[in-house]
This record gives structure tokens, C-alpha cells and sequence, in this order.
């Protein structure tokens, strides 16, 4: 996936958050591949796979992660108006917020999913709530993940940029060792994520945008 600079993120922050949801979430996901690019001198990354056939659960995770991957640009900076267009079209409806403004979304992939949250809504709402929660989540912490390893400037972050610093330069991690190097900056991007999710959820009054996205530019406004 090519770095473009993602809306209010910088382009350190946009290389690791365009990969971080299918290395944590795609059942196939094997290894991360970061190069810079010998054209155009950007920065890019994207997730290697392993060539086996999905499962039937694991289809399902892996929609997920795809979808998931693909709205992290729709996060940033109107979250509430965000999970708005989820809960809208989880119930069948047209975004009109920032969703609707994405070109590069598989909304046929997105609509299975939707489908699927739908024919379960009677039957298990409690599997309904906890989807609704990964899809409204999961593409915040891309977004929150990328700044953390951008901000904290790690010993393993920067022998990530410095083995890519010149055209054509090349570096690769296996998925469960990127985890291992930066599982604190992980761990603390799900809880932010999951933390504001509940906030939205919870906060139904006429200043709940105000609140939502308030939390999330107080997440996001700290000192490199």
C-alpha cells in the first residue's frame, strides 16, 4: 500500500498504520515488507500472505480486516460522524458522512458484512454489538497505532527507516516479531480505540460530537 500522507498523519505515522490492521487482524497475514520507492522516493508497506485457502470463520476475519484497512481514512479527523455511517449502514441504509466520501472502499465486501450483522440482530445481538464495535474500532487503531510508533521514535522504528532511507531500500518483518517489537504501542492504541468506541456509544447528547472528538484530538496532541 503506497504511503500518500493520510489526512492529519505524517508520513512516518501513514507507512506503519497502512499495515497494521492486516497484521494484527488477516488470518493469512505473514510478513511486512517496507521499501522506498525508486520512482517517486515515497515511502510504502504492505502485508505478505500465506497461500493457504481460508477457512469459513476466518473469511469472515478476513473481510474484516480488508474493510477495516480500507476506512482507517475515513477515521480521522470526524470519528462521531464516522461511527455514525457505520451504525447507519449495519442497519441497511447510504452513508452520508466520511464514509461515503471514500474512493477505494469494497463496498460489496462491506455490505456482506452488513448482511450478515443484519440476519444475526435477532438472533445474537450480542455478536451484532461486538462486530459493530471491531468495525467502528479497528480502523481507529490504525490510525492510533501508526502515530505511536511514529511519535515514540523507537530503536526498532528507526532501523525500520534507516535500512528504507535511500531508493530501493528494502526491509522485512515477520508479522509475530512486529507484534513482539511494538506490542506496547499495540496495546495501548486498542485500549484508546476501544475507550473512545464506548464514548460514542455511550454519549447520545446533542454535544456528543463535541465529546467524541474532543477525546480523539486529546489522544492524538502529544509531544513527539
Amino acid at each position: 500500500m503506497a504511503v500518500t500522507g493520510a489526512d492529519m498523519m505524517t508520513e512516518h505515522a501513514v507507512l506503519f498504520s497502512s499495515v497494521a490492521v492486516m497484521a494484527e487482524f488477516h488470518p493469512q497475514a505473514k510478513a511486512l515488507r517496507f521499501w522506498r520507492d525508486e520512482q517517486d522516493n515515497s515511502l510504502q508497506s504492505r502485508v505478505e500472505f500465506y497461500d493457504a485457502p481460508l477457512q469459513a470463520l476466518e473469511e469472515l476475519e478476513a473481510d474484516i480486516a480488508i474493510v477495516s484497512r480500507d476506512l482507517s481514512d475515513a477515521v480521522i479527523p470526524d470519528f462521531h460522524s464516522f461511527c455514525q455511517d457505520i451504525e447507519i449502514i449495519f442497519d441497511g441504509g447510504q452513508p452520508s458522512g466520511p464514509i461515503a466520501a471514500l474512493t477505494k472502499l469494497d463496498w460489496p465486501r462491506f455490505r456482506r458484512i452488513s448482511a450478515y450483522a443484519q440476519y444475526w440482530k435477532l438472533h445474537n445481538p450480542r455478536e451484532v454489538n461486538k462486530l459493530l464495535t471491531f468495525i467502528m474500532g479497528i480502523p481507529l487503531y490504525s490510525c492510533l497505532v501508526g502515530e505511536l510508533i511514529a511519535q515514540r521514535h523507537s530503536e526498532e522504528e528507526q532501523e525500520i527507516l534507516s535500512q528504507i532511507e535511500q531508493p530501493g531500500g528494502v526491509y522485512i518483518i515477520g508479522v509475530n516479531r512486529f507484534r513482539q517489537l511494538f506490542q506496547e504501542d499495540i496495546d495501548n492504541a486498542f485500549n484508546e480505540a476501544k475507550m473512545l468506541v464506548s464514548t460514542f456509544r455511550g454519549t447520545r447528547s446533542e454535544n456528543a460530537a463535541r465529546i467524541v472528538n474532543g477525546m480523539l484530538d486529546s489522544m492524538r496532541m502529544k509531544p513527539s
